[in-house]
């Protein structure tokens, strides 16, 4: 099917769905999710597919282009400067026709108002983009009557946690070929260590140290390392040396062995703690039934 235009009117198969479904369609382009708006603006091939407009003013049309973009993107002030541009297009061609001292008058008009309008256009246009990219042509469903909210149900840190490892692992492997040798499996190496700690934990509960250091290592330490190298063009992240000495791809090998080591520590200390405390208990018995015996 093909996209509506984003002043169509939503059709009946559309509004009979939507009312089933307890929703209203409400006339006009429905808002594009952020993300999809970054990549269309970010992307050279879709800006120069939607500033073929340009082409209007170049050939002495302003006011065409303007009327266009401004029926298009609902604004007022792109309409005003189209009537603007056609009411002195129209000065200039009758002066042109008057002949005489008027034609030079006509012609002066007629290639200042050109030349103001493609410069206009030019100066509109990333305008023009930001507001097309903000939409995806398509009617929009809303509810006809809020739906009752529902307290959301407390969400367990732990499982939280393991949600991000396994994140930022699909990020690490999603990305493989972007990354240096070594930055994977020190990633996978994390994840060997963390996984069976996060179990342990959610068993048997956390306490706020040890939630504290994880969501260190998991929301912050781990991803922020990965998301700045990513950050970087690749050629300059594998080629070019910092103060230290080392390039940007040696330095997150280097943090991430570093976590590596960092997740080996704390997987060791909570097993001590775990340990120490089955040996507190078994020092207690101990005591407690020797005691018993001798008393018999």
């Amino acid at each position: 099917m093909a996209p509506s235009r984003p002043d169509q009117r939503p059709s009946r198969a559309l509004r009979r769905a939507a009312a089933v479904e307890g929703k209203v369609v409400r006339r006009g382009p429905a808002q594009a999710p952020p993300e999809l708006v970054s990549r269309r603006l970010r992307s050279r091939t879709w800006r120069a597919a939607n500033s073929w407009w340009l082409a209007i003013p170049a050939v002495g049309l302003p006011w065409l282009s303007f009327l266009y973009m401004g029926l298009r993107g609902r604004r007022a002030r792109w309409v005003f400067a189209a009537v603007a541009y056609a009411a002195a297009m129209s000065g200039a061609a009758t002066a042109v026709a008057a002949q005489g001292w008027w034609l030079w008058l006509g012609i002066l008009l007629g290639a200042g108002t050109w030349g103001l309008g493609l410069v206009h256009s030019v100066m509109a246009n990333s305008t023009w983009l930001r507001l097309k990219a903000a939409f995806t042509g398509e009617p929009v469903l809303e509810q006809s009557s809020p739906a009752p909210v529902e307290p959301a149900a407390p969400v367990d840190p732990v499982v939280g946690l393991q949600n991000s490892l396994r994140e930022v692992v699909r990020i690490a492997n999603r990305n493989g070929g972007r990354l240096p040798d070594g930055a994977v499996p020190a990633v996978r190496e994390i994840e060997d260590v963390l996984k069976p700690l996060l179990a342990h934990v959610a068993k048997r509960g956390a306490d706020v140290e040890e939630l504290h250091n994880l969501e260190a290592i998991l929301t912050e330490y781990l991803p922020g390392a990965l998301d700045h190298y990513l950050d970087l063009p690749e050629d300059y992240a594998l080629t070019n040396r910092g103060p230290s000495g080392s390039t940007p791809a040696e330095e997150l090998v280097t943090q991430l062995r570093l976590l590596v080591d960092g997740a080996k520590d704390l997987q060791r200390a909570v097993y001590d703690h775990d340990a120490q405390k089955l040996s507190v208990q078994g020092r207690f018995l101990d005591a407690k039934f020797r005691r018993s015996d001798l008393d018999l």
